[in-house]
């Protein structure tokens, strides 16, 4: 007998699937590696970390998937709280060019077909608990860290790009996220993922 700590939602449907499904069996969302080739699902809406501003172009694999969003291959956004830390004029501007994450739906507001999603599923605590699970209280900083994340899990974004590994990736991390389908990977990581995801070359 499945008993429920042994069944957890899957962000992008919220289908209950049991621990160690290799990806969602409603929607085939992935929580492996392997199964980016199989998913009937693509990723295409690329959530930047603040650290992810490319603002004079040095970082390659961040270049190429500047490239792709220039083409329509994929989607950057950005959540608000980017723009409350970061510096410099250049990469304010840069960021600020950046579609920002969808609206949530609200009833009596938001109408079928527009821009709004719906919400995905409130993962504040369990974010807390997997980024900084000594932490108490947060500093800024890493409230900022877990706001990011939330967001991007709450908006329905695809893919989290990364260069801070050591809050977000080191220590297992990124595999526990992972294994509820929540994808967070460094540029170089998204590039290689995408290219999988959609047999780009």
């Amino acid at each position: 007998m499945i008993e429920e700590q042994d069944l957890f939602e899957c962000v992008k449907c919220g289908h209950r699937n049991k621990k160690g499904d290799m990806a969602c069996a409603r929607c085939t969302w992935p929580f492996t590696h392997e199964e980016w080739k199989t998913t009937t699902l693509r990723p295409r809406r690329i959530t930047l970390d603040t650290g992810c501003i490319n603002a004079k172009g040095r970082n390659p694999d961040l270049n190429v998937l500047e490239d792709w969003a220039q083409t329509g291959q994929i989607e950057f956004q950005r959540t608000d709280a980017m723009l409350k830390e970061l510096r410099g004029k250049y990469r304010v501007q840069k960021a600020s060019s950046l579609p920002a994450q969808p609206k949530l739906f609200t009833l009596d507001v938001s109408v079928l077909g527009g821009p709004d999603v719906l919400a995905g599923p409130d993962m504040n605590a369990e974010l807390r608990r997997v980024l900084f699970p000594t932490a108490n209280p947060l500093t800024e900083n890493q409230k900022r860290d877990v706001e990011h994340l939330f967001h991007h899990v709450r908006t329905g974004g695809d893919l989290f790009v990364t260069l801070n590994t050591n809050d977000f990736i080191a220590h297992g991390r990124q595999d526990i996220l992972c294994l509820v389908g929540i994808w967070v990977v460094t540029p170089p990581q998204a590039v290689g993922l995408l290219k999988d995801a959609h047999g780009w070359q």
